[in-house]
């Protein structure tokens, strides 16, 4: 006779689930409070905004975007119907990562990259503002380990 496995109790995949519901809970405040808050981050109130050309370099081919200076590149990408990869829309993790190959950006608001590897160019495009024209490589995440 085969021993009887005891089936996990309801109580635990309640935990789990509830687990997973408060974690993209969070995930879903903290890219809405970004996005809200993009604006008036870095400065307090409402600064005068500079336009600046972004071009993505993709597998898929080179698209140029007009990105205001107080505008994630991410969103800015996506307002244009291009498709970058992303996960956490907070700047804490990799899904994201680009490479500054020309210009500067200003990634003030991200916490993944050490300072040798934003000195390497590799920018998190969901937390990255444009502060001069600039071309960003997309899809870096394997090159950055």
């Amino acid at each position: 006779e085969r021993p009887r496995v005891a089936a996990p109790s309801k109580s635990c995949h309640q935990i789990t689930m509830f687990r997973m519901l408060l974690a993209a809970a969070l995930l879903a405040s903290a890219s809405a409070f970004n996005m809200a808050t993009s604006a008036f981050r870095r400065t307090g109130n409402a600064p005068a905004v500079n336009m600046y050309t972004v071009t993505l370099v993709t597998p898929s081919g080179t698209s140029k975007i007009e990105c205001p200076d107080d505008t994630y590149m991410l969103d800015k990408a996506e307002e244009e119907g291009i498709d970058l990869p992303y996960s956490c829309r907070a700047g804490a993790c990799s899904t994201c990562c680009g490479k500054v190959v020309a210009g500067t950006v200003d990634q003030s608001d991200q916490s993944f990259l050490d300072d040798g590897q934003m000195e390497s160019g590799f920018v998190l495009t969901c937390v990255a503002y444009p502060s001069s024209d600039c071309t960003i490589e997309t899809h870096k995440e394997e090159d950055l380990f």
